[in-house]
């Protein structure tokens, strides 16, 4: 399909001369359909995003919700939102189109530098108040949010989704053959004490722009955005081909924590607790038995051997 014609699958040809006119734009359209909830049409400097039904429409103000909040360079800002039936049944938005491309595969040696900007620019985001953000935001996208700001104690958080600090620190001790760590136990516990954070929530490679070097551009996608436990943003789901790339077990979040945390004024877990918690995690997340979105998607063989990984690197790191 040439790019003309998708344009006229978003938008028939009187939908579309409307909106030329109504939002004042001039020139080519981009199309993308790769979009899970949207439709997208690029311009030279703006991104219009389009429900691709009515059961998209919460989710996609909820992204904009974001946008409109945070002020970064590598997060787009809300521009606008309009109603106009004649152009579209649903609420439809414009933000900054930010430069760069999808980041397709992850070479080793840009690894470390990629995941330090990351965890750098997650920092800045995550230092916003969230008496701040809107109360739509104040949790996950399948809760409803409560009266006031959430706490440590009652936002989403992944290690609680899985059981909390001492079923993990069991599950973990099992499946490496020790006795409950009080150590582990206390890094789980310290981890999960974190405060809520606004955050991506659905954060993965997929989510990122690079520039022609590599280096980070963009986070994109924060549809599933809200205030949650900042390790919902190191509990993410990278492709098997990702953690290939890495030197070691836990790299990835090894240089996205140490820019994190560098940038981030609330007291944190050091690496070593985060390392610990999260590699407990890791082995729950990825045990045959649990049934959760984490890691869902990859194969069994490719889970025995990452939770074998996950089990050498907590077995190391308590002897």
């Amino acid at each position: 399909m040439d790019a003309e014609t998708a344009v006229l699958a978003i938008l028939p040809p009187p939908s579309l001369e409307r909106f030329r006119r109504v939002c004042e734009v001039e020139g080519p359209l981009d199309p993308r359909f790769n979009g899970y909830t949207k439709l997208v049409l690029l311009t030279a400097d703006r991104a219009f995003l389009f429900p691709r039904n009515h059961t998209i429409v919460a989710q996609l103000e909820r992204e904009c919700a974001v946008y409109s909040t945070l002020d970064h360079p590598f997060v787009p800002r809300l521009l606008g939102r309009w109603e106009h039936p004649g152009i579209s049944p649903y609420p439809f938005f414009a933000v900054t189109r930010l430069a760069g491309h999808a980041a397709a595969s992850l070479s080793p040696e840009r690894l470390p530098a990629l995941a330090a900007a990351l965890g750098a620019a997650l920092a800045a985001c995550h230092e916003i108040s969230l008496d701040a953000t809107p109360r739509s935001l104040w949790a996950n996208p399948w809760s409803e949010p409560p009266p006031a700001p959430p706490t440590a104690g009652d936002c989403y958080s992944p290690l609680r989704f899985l059981g909390g600090a001492e079923r993990l620190a069991d599950t973990a001790a099992r499946f490496i053959g020790i006795g409950r760590s009080p150590r582990l136990l206390a890094a789980l516990e310290a981890a999960e004490a974190l405060g809520p954070v606004l955050a991506h929530g659905d954060l993965h490679e997929g989510q990122l722009l690079v520039d022609e070097a590599g280096a980070l551009a963009g986070i994109l996608d924060w549809g599933f955005g809200g205030a949650m436990s900042p390790l919902v943003e190191f509990a993410c789901n990278w492709k098997p081909e990702t953690f290939a790339a890495e030197a070691a077990y836990g790299d990835i979040r090894r240089h996205m924590w140490a820019a994190y945390a560098e940038q981030r004024s609330a007291p944190l877990p050091s690496w070593e607790e985060l390392d610990l918690a999260l590699t407990a995690f890791d082995i729950t997340a990825l045990a045959p038995e649990t049934k959760s979105h984490y890691y869902w998607q990859e194969s069994a063989g490719w889970r025995a051997r990452r939770r074998a990984a996950a089990g050498d690197r907590l077995l190391a790191s308590l002897g």
